[in-house]
């Protein structure tokens, strides 16, 4: 089953994430909204990372207050997903299959943004980043279907070419596709970066190797 739209909320959320990464929240400053702290709260809960959901809402709130005290503070798109993989990274349980992935992934927000960082970021109060990359630059080209098509065909065929279903192998895989003409395979970056991880997209896709057919007896 697929997982439903992300909000807002997980988006202003993730973003005052990767702000606030390494500060510290104003001590005298209002709590988070409800909305925001329940965003958090349940979509870490949903993927297993119930361990890191004070400190997730600790730098959600201290990236809130360095914004509203300088509104000049900015963010690339790099920087943000480089903040973002360091924090999956560090957590010991895959997110459970058909959920999203909090912090969002850098294509969801620049498809809300109409494919623009700096619009994102100006949505949540920040000043566009002088990296910012272009609009248009990011935007998903590619249906949900055709992330899940990719997939499929990729651990149906790969498995028979001697392919493993490792990123790396969708890259080759996808190379050899494009040379034969395919044009309708994302990268293996971009289906990263919508799942959250290469594992997550194999796992929420239910993307199994077929099984080898077993020899006819006669």
């Amino acid at each position: 089953m697929a997982a439903p739209p992300v909000s807002e909320n997980a988006i202003i959320a993730s973003l005052f994430f990767a702000i606030g990464v390494g500060r510290s929240p104003d001590p005298e400053s209002p709590e988070l909204t409800e909305e925001l702290r329940e965003t958090v709260t349940q979509m870490l809960q949903d993927q297993g990372a119930s361990g890191s959901i004070s400190q997730a809402l600790e730098a959600v709130r201290a990236g809130r207050d360095a914004v509203t005290r300088d509104p000049s503070l900015s963010l690339s798109a790099q920087r943000y997903q480089e903040l973002r993989s360091q924090f999956l990274t560090a957590q010991t349980a895959a997110p459970g299959r058909g959920r999203n992935v909090w912090p969002v992934g850098t294509s969801t927000i620049l498809k809300r943004a109409s494919g623009s960082w700096s619009a994102a970021l100006q949505n949540v109060g920040l000043a566009a980043s002088s990296r910012a990359r272009p609009s248009g630059f990011g935007t998903a080209r590619f249906s949900h279907e055709q992330f899940r098509t990719a997939l499929r065909d990729f651990t149906a065929q790969g498995a028979g070419a001697g392919f493993t279903t490792s990123y790396q192998s969708y890259v080759d895989w996808r190379k050899l596709q494009r040379q034969q003409g395919r044009t309708d395979l994302p990268s293996g970056a971009s289906i990263r970066n919508t799942y959250g991880s290469w594992s997550t997209a194999l796992e929420q896709e239910d993307t199994t190797p077929p099984a080898e057919a077993s020899p006819n007896r006669s």
